[in-house]
């Protein structure tokens, strides 16, 4: 996460730095607690399978979500199921590309680069649209969106160059007003969504791109001192897919618990506490196919 050398006080910046340093910290907790449970798999023929969640989030608020989730799928399958993640994007899909993780939850953008790696939708989350937003502040100047309006010299958060609703689509959305993101904005990746709206929120940035799913998930007060200005059209929901080489009996149980999984009382606890009113629906593969890189 960039910290800017410039006009900011040097108690936020070091209350940033000790936030990164944090995250990553947990991280390697994450990993290193990960490491027996793998190499138990490995002598017990691959027993164990690993979920792996795209770092849309901090670890420890992607934990606090997904491993009821893992828990919940170990449960019903009658085999352990591990949570996994990665430091960035970019080294979750070199993992993917390696297909060290048999589920995987991510952006429809990067399912169309998993497909290269056998990897093939079975669920989509079954929710509201997926969009990208654009935030701001709610004492900021900019109260539209247009290249004519754009205060000169606007800086602009983004989590990853890969998220797609918080980044690429927002950053679209902005090209089709006619606004030259790169010419007339500084740009500053932030590496989490979590991390973009805090910089907003510490007025690190004059604007940011995330998801609802993120803005909804922070502190009251933080959602309270932001608006949403200004919203994308809608493209497919995040897919959850499975390696294409796990038993086709076992792919089958693992889509219909998923599917299954807002029907009972424990699983519908579960998808609520992830912001997914309605669970998980059937995807298709060729809804993804049809999305521009």
């Amino acid at each position: 996460m960039p910290v800017p050398s410039n006009k900011y006080d040097k108690s936020l910046r070091w209350a940033l730095s000790l936030t990164r340093c944090a995250t990553y910290a947990v991280l390697l907790l994450l990993s290193l607690c990960t490491l027996p449970v793998s190499a138990a798999a490995v002598a017990d023929n691959q027993n164990y399978l690993r979920f792996g969640v795209l770092p849309l989030q901090s670890p420890t608020k992607l934990a606090s979500m997904f491993l009821p989730v893992t828990d919940y799928l170990g449960k019903k399958l009658g085999r352990p199921v591990q949570f996994v993640t990665a430091p960035n994007f970019s080294s979750f899909m070199q993992r993917v590309a390696r297909r060290e993780y048999d589920l995987i939850y991510l952006n429809p953008l990067l399912y169309r680069r998993s497909r290269e790696s056998g990897y093939r939708a079975i669920v989509k989350v079954a929710d509201e649209p997926f969009t990208g937003i654009l935030v701001v502040q709610k004492n900021s100047p900019i109260k539209s969106l247009s290249a004519q309006s754009l205060p000169p010299g606007t800086r602009i958060g983004f989590p990853d160059p890969d998220a797609f609703a918080a980044t690429v689509m927002t950053r679209q959305y902005l090209q089709n007003l006619g606004i030259d993101v790169e010419q007339q904005m500084h740009v500053q990746y932030f590496g989490s969504q979590d991390s973009a709206l805090l910089a907003l929120h510490s007025s690190l940035v004059d604007i940011i791109g995330t998801w609802r799913p993120s803005f909804r998930s922070m502190p009251q007060a933080m959602q309270q001192s932001l608006t949403i200005i200004a919203e994308t059209p809608p493209q497919p929901q995040m897919p959850i897919a499975l390696v294409a080489d796990l038993a086709p009996e076992l792919s089958d149980k693992i889509r219909q618990v998923l599917l299954q999984m807002s029907s009972d009382s424990e699983g519908a606890g579960i998808v609520a506490r992830l912001g997914f009113s309605r669970g998980f629906e059937l995807a298709s593969d060729a809804e993804y196919l049809e999305l521009g890189e």
